[in-house]
C-alpha cells in the first residue's frame, strides 16, 4: 500500500508538536505501516528547521523523521539553552549528523562545528547533511578519536543503516567492520578551532577519547557531555576508572534528567547514561547553573 500522505502529515505533526506525550508510541504503532515511505532514503525537515537525509531502515533514523528530534530529547533542550553564537562545538560521533546540524545552526556564522565520524558510508551522510542545510561553518572530518594515532576496527551489523551504535571497542553480534583512522584531540585541536563545547558518542571508546584529551581539557576545560554508559554494560571497574580519570582532569559529572541537572558521585548508583562534564567554577559551569538541582 502507498504512503497516506495526509495521515503522514497529520500523524508526524502531532508526534512532534503535540505536548503530551502519553500515547504516541501506540499511535505511531498502529499507523507506521501505511505512513511510511516506500523508499527508505528519505530527506525531511526537523522540528528545528534543518533538513535530514536519512535511511528509514534504521529504527533511529524513523523516530527522526517521525518525531522530528532525537529520542534524546532531554539533551536537546539543554543543548538549546546552553550552546551560544560563537561557540566552537566538536561533535565526535557525529553519525549522519543530527547533533552537528542543530550545534551549527545554534553557534551561526560565527560559531563552528568540527563533525568526526570514522564510518565511511555513514559520513558520507554526515556530509550530504551538512551540506544539504548550506552549513558553512562545519567541517567534517572522516576519522574517529581514541588515545592514539592509529587505525583500527569499527564493527557494526550493515554500513548502508549508518548505525548509530558502531563500535570501535565491542563486536558483539554485530557483523560487518571496516578499517577506519584514529587520532587525538590534543594532536588535532592544535590545528583546528579549540573547543569550548563537546559531545561524546562513541560506543564504549569514551575513556580512550577523554585520554587522547587530556592536555587540551586540562588547559581549555570546555564543556563536555558523554554517554558513559553503554547498554548492557554494568563493570564496576570501568566505571571507577572512568571516574578516577574525570576526576584527575579536575572534572566534575552531572547527570542529565529531564528538569534538572545533577552531580553524580558515582555511575554505578545511576541509571542514566549521558553526563555532563564540567569544571566546577568555570565558565561552562555558569551555563549549567539554571538545571542545578
Amino acid at each position: 500500500m502507498g504512503m497516506n500522505r495526509q495521515l503522514n502529515r497529520l500523524v508526524r505533526g502531532y508526534l512532534r508538536w503535540c505536548p503530551i506525550t502519553d500515547g504516541k508510541s501506540l499511535l505511531l504503532n498502529l499507523t507506521r505501516d501505511r505512513i511510511t515511505p516506500e523508499d527508505p532514503i528519505t530527506t525531511f525537515e526537523t522540528k528545528y528547521r534543518f533538513r535530514l537525509k536519512a535511511n528509514l531502515a534504521n529504527p533511529e533514523h524513523q523516530y527522526l523523521y517521525f518525531y522530528g528530534t532525537h529520542d534524546e530529547r532531554y539533551i536537546v533542550t539543554k543543548l538549546l539553552k546552553m550552546v551560544k553564537p560563537g561557540d566552537i562545538c566538536w561533535d565526535i560521533g557525529a553519525n549522519i549528523g543530527f547533533y552537528t546540524c542543530l550545534l551549527a545552526s545554534l553557534v551561526g556564522d560565527n560559531g563552528a562545528v568540527v563533525a568526526f565520524e570514522p564510518a565511511s558510508r555513514t559520513c558520507g551522510y554526515l556530509r550530504e547533511n551538512v551540506s544539504l542545510n548550506g552549513f558553512t561553518n562545519t567541517t567534517v572530518i572522516n576519522k574517529g578519536i581514541g588515545d592514539s594515532v592509529e587505525q583500527r576496527h569499527l564493527h557494526y551489523s550493515e554500513a548502508r543503516l549508518a548505525e548509530g551504535t558502531a563500535s570501535l571497542k565491542y563486536a558483539n553480534e554485530r557483523k560487518a567492520s571496516e578499517r577506519v583512522k584514529l587520532d587525538t584531540i590534543d594532536n588535532l585541536f592544535r590545528e583546528l578551532p579549540t573547543p569550548n563545547f563537546v559531545k561524546i558518542d562513541v560506543e564504549g571508546y569514551q575513556l580512550e577519547v577523554l585520554r587522547g584529551g587530556e592536555h587540551c581539557l586540562k588547559t581549555h576545560a570546555p564543556l563536555l557531555i558523554a554517554e558513559l554508559k553503554d547498554v548492557g554494560e554494568t563493570n564496576r571497574d570501568v566505571y571507577a576508572e572512568i571516574e578516577a580519570f574525570v576526576t584527575d582532569l579536575g572534572y566534575q559529572l552531572y547527570e542529565i534528567r529531564k528538569h534538572s541537572i545533577r552531580r553524580c558521585n558515582r555511575l554505578s548508583d545511576t541509571t542514566q547514561r549521558n553526563f555532563f562534564l564540567v569544571k566546577e567554577h568555570s565558565r561552562a559551569f555558569l551555563r549549567m547553573s539554571p538545571w542545578l538541582r
